[in-house]
């Protein structure tokens, strides 16, 4: 057999190792593809993932389904953590719960947007709205200077300043917003709002007669009357609020609260409308349970407890099944301290979940007609059937400090405070409580859970140190937390005398003088 020449093999092997080059060349540029398709589609798939819940989100903030949206949104921000709308969404629950967290989803979005002015100027209004001062002023702070000439920026910084009754600056930042944004009239009202409360005279007519003129925009005219009908009060231009109060009620705008508004207006000025005025809301009332009990509220609040009494009277029977309206009308009878005719009301009918303020209410009638023990044991059938549900619990503890009965509100809030849900609020509330009370015992004791409840809170921490080094208890970890404190915040006086105690208490007297020499 012919044997085939070497240069024809070398050739075949050339082919051959092309083949497989172009072969192998073929399959990693495929699994590249695969790597390319898949890592893309994985990627569409979280932006559609986070834009399907985000919709949910949405739809259900706007129907005020606050759990529901806050489901959705959380689940959009754990498959993208990057996600902005998740981020602004769950600030925004956060915030009409008046939750702390809101600062720090505000920041997330500031931190994923640097650039967003308006995202930053929600952070520090959230803050402001928290009453976090020092959060807002470091937030504003970081805008740069290219962006600061910018209405919103002004608007932002002049709530700041008035937080801070910085009035100078404030009234040069509106006066600045007003400037950079001529066509937007709610700028101009807040303008006039500040400036009719000026202790100058000449600003005050000034900002009388830009709500005035403002008050022909049907959008403003409501916020107008008000600004305008504070203003009245406030300077006892009975003339003036009356004529206010009245444009305020014919008004095609204003709410039943306006209504109830300007009839408290007429009620105060002992004007002859007011018997008229108070007839046809009655009327209005008698076919809305909501407006009825508005109304009864009103009247008890306006020491007319015996008419809304006489009042409910001519109300449907159906209407006085109403839990909330029954409410209000044993409101009128504590009002009237007829204990006697509360007793009868509260045994009749069904309470279902108004049945801790029932039993609450007994508790008041037992007490005030000398019968300790059934008030005791009214009070503690109130709270088992609050059931540990932290609304009925929190309900509870404001009727306790309402009638001036501190320790079973104090041991409410106790109870609130192992609630998870509504542990910051309770905690909070503590600790407005013993600092009224100058209780700096019931403080520690409350700031020890804050602490632990809100570990980045440099306020809470800042009080903790203070109140663990005055009472020398867990010294050491209180100097530590000054001690970061201060240097996290290196220009705050509060930060900063907090830590020189501390080097005080522990024998640096020299370092407490250097630190405290150093503030302005």
């Amino acid at each position: 057999m012919a044997q085939v020449p070497e240069s024809h093999l070398d050739l075949l092997h050339q082919r051959t190792e092309k083949t497989y080059a172009r072969l192998w060349l073929i399959i990693i540029g495929a699994l590249c593809l695969l790597v390319a398709v898949s890592w893309g589609g994985r990627q569409f798939y979280v932006r559609w993932q986070e834009h399907k819940l985000m919709r949910q989100a949405h739809v259900a903030f706007d129907k005020n389904d606050l759990r529901w949206a806050a489901m959705a949104a959380q689940r959009a921000f754990a498959v993208d953590p990057k996600s902005a709308d998740a981020c602004r969404t769950l600030a925004a629950i956060a915030e009409k719960q008046h939750a702390p967290e809101a600062i720090d989803w505000r920041r997330r979005v500031v931190a994923l947007l640097p650039e967003s002015m308006p995202d930053r100027v929600a952070l520090v209004e959230c803050a402001l709205r928290l009453e976090q001062p020092s959060i807002a002023a470091e937030a504003l702070a970081k805008v740069p200077p290219a962006q600061q000439n910018d209405a919103r920026y002004h608007t932002t910084a002049a709530h700041l300043a008035l937080v801070k009754k910085d009035f100078a600056s404030a009234e040069k930042h509106l006066e600045a917003a007003v400037r950079l944004s001529p066509n937007e009239p709610r700028r101009r009202l807040e303008l006039a709002e500040f400036q009719i409360r000026s202790d100058d005279e000449a600003k005050r007519q000034a900002g009388r007669a830009l709500a005035e003129e403002l008050k022909s925009d049907p959008k403003l005219k409501l916020e107008a009357l008000h600004i305008l009908i504070n203003d009245a009060v406030r300077t006892h231009n009975d003339s003036a609020g009356l004529e206010l109060a009245k444009e305020l009620d014919a008004f095609s705008g204003a709410s039943y609260a306006d209504r109830l508004l300007a009839l408290g207006i007429l009620r105060s000025l002992n004007d002859p409308a007011f018997t008229a005025a108070l007839t046809r809301l009655q009327g209005e009332s008698s076919a809305s349970a909501d407006k009825a009990v508005q109304l009864m509220n009103w009247m008890n609040s306006h020491e007319l407890a015996l008419l809304a009494i006489d009042w409910s009277k001519r109300l449907p029977p159906e209407m006085l099944n109403s839990i909330p309206l029954r409410f209000a009308l044993a409101d009128a009878f504590v009002r009237l301290r007829d204990w006697t005719a509360l007793k009868a009301m509260l045994k009749g009918g069904s309470w279902e979940r108004g049945e801790p303020v029932r039993r609450a209410l007994l508790a008041r009638a037992a007490r005030e007609t000398g019968d300790d023990m059934a008030c005791e044991k009214n009070w503690v059938a109130a709270v088992g059937a609050a059931d540990g549900d932290p609304a009925r619990l929190n309900l509870l503890q404001t009727i306790a400090f309402q009638w001036k009965w501190p320790e079973k509100g104090v041991a409410v809030l106790w109870m609130l405070a192992e609630n998870p849900g509504a542990q910051r609020e309770a905690l909070q509330s503590l600790y407005r409580y013993y600092a009224e009370q100058r209780d700096t015992t019931g403080l520690y004791r409350t700031l020890s859970r804050l602490v632990a409840v809100m570990p980045d809170d440099p306020a809470v921490r800042n009080n903790y140190a203070q109140i663990s080094l005055l009472l020398k208890a867990e010294t050491i970890r209180a100097t530590g937390m000054a001690r970061d404190l201060h240097e996290a915040h290196p220009h705050d006086a509060a930060y900063a005398s907090t830590y020189a105690f501390a080097l005080f208490q522990s024998g640096d007297v020299k370092g407490a003088v250097k630190l405290m020499s150093q503030l302005t």
